[in-house]
């Protein structure tokens, strides 16, 4: 019998939290499904502790990669998935013991395409775990009504780990993880449009851990520019579907929350290094960029999107010469 629900845990370099979040899967309520760990080139003991649990429990199964970063370990996982429906575990985070019974429950209730619960936020150093009480509200949401909010970040957010999804979503519609930092920012759009109808409940079912390596906390030059990426390719996307002038004023506004941010994370990536010698020059690169995607003038090439302007590694402040 085929399982109904595929659970994807990405895994790199995870041998610190790894342990509690497949321990939490060993606890689910909910049984009928399988549980695919992507070993995405590990290093340390990431393997060894996959290993035991795909030889103790006979749902678990792993499968090893060279490393391709988070979005491929996803797009493999969904190739290789058996499910009815995909949920996905950050291989640092852990799960409450009715999350997949719940979301399955309120998916197939509902005839949803989509479920989605709240979340704990879980730091590292002290162990408590916070309400984020900025979740959609229990209930059942339109297309339209759902997208748009996923679209502005509000109430539905483009973090993929807190939802449980038809397959469909992805088969169907030949939808893959960007092979980039925030792949998921830019792919979540993408499904949500194709949802006829998202199911949701404030219940906190999932735990979000903060600490210190996680990509949030070690923003760097790169993952900046990917981030700003992601407004350029959801607007791409928008205007193949013709939807853009839809949802243009929801659009502009997320953008412009991003923009802010993205100095934030700029003048941190800057503090860090201990200069702030070119620092204009990357805060206008980045406004710039953004700018341009939410302009009159954008537009894609040869079915790509291109970063118009980057932000560059900070510049060490010169020495001067006594």
């Amino acid at each position: 019998m085929l399982p109904k629900i595929s659970l994807i845990i990405p895994v790199y370099n995870a041998e610190k939290y790894l342990f509690k979040a497949l321990d939490s899967v060993t606890k689910q309520t909910f049984k009928n499904f399988e549980v695919i760990i992507v070993n995405d080139g590990s290093t340390d003991g990431s393997f060894g502790i996959a290993e035991k649990f795909v030889n103790k429990y006979k749902n678990f199964r792993i499968i090893n990669q060279k490393n391709v970063g988070a979005a491929g370990a996803k797009n493999s996982g969904i190739k290789n998935s058996k499910g009815e429906y995909i949920a996905f575990l950050d291989s640092d985070d852990f799960l409450a013991p009715n999350f997949l019974e719940v979301l399955y429950s309120l998916i197939e209730k509902n005839d949803a395409d989509i479920s989605c619960c709240n979340f704990n936020l879980y730091h590292t150093r002290t162990k408590i775990p916070i309400y984020m009480p900025f979740t959609a509200r229990t209930g059942v949401y339109e297309k339209e009504k759902a997208f748009a909010k996923l679209l502005s970040d509000v109430s539905f957010h483009h973090f993929p780990w807190n939802k449980l999804y038809k397959k469909t979503l992805f088969t169907e519609n030949n939808i893959e993880f960007c092979n980039m930092f925030y792949e998921d920012v830019a792919t979540c759009p993408k499904i949500f449009y194709y949802a006829n109808k998202v199911a949701v409940t404030s219940k906190p079912l999932y735990y979000y851990r903060r600490h210190k390596n996680s990509i949030i906390a070690i923003m760097d030059s790169e993952k900046i520019n990917d981030y700003v990426k992601t407004i350029g390719i959801t607007r791409d996307f928008l205007e193949k579907k013709n939807e853009y002038e839809k949802y243009r004023q929801r659009f502009k506004w997320y953008a412009k929350r991003v923009k802010f941010q993205v100095f934030y994370c700029i003048f941190l990536d800057y503090i860090r290094n201990r200069t702030l010698e070119d620092i204009y020059i990357n805060l206008k690169n980045a406004s710039d960029s953004i700018d341009y995607f939410i302009s009159d003038d954008f537009s894609s090439k040869n079915s790509s999107v291109e970063l118009p302007y980057r932000v560059n590694i900070p510049k060490k402040r010169s020495k001067v010469i006594q």
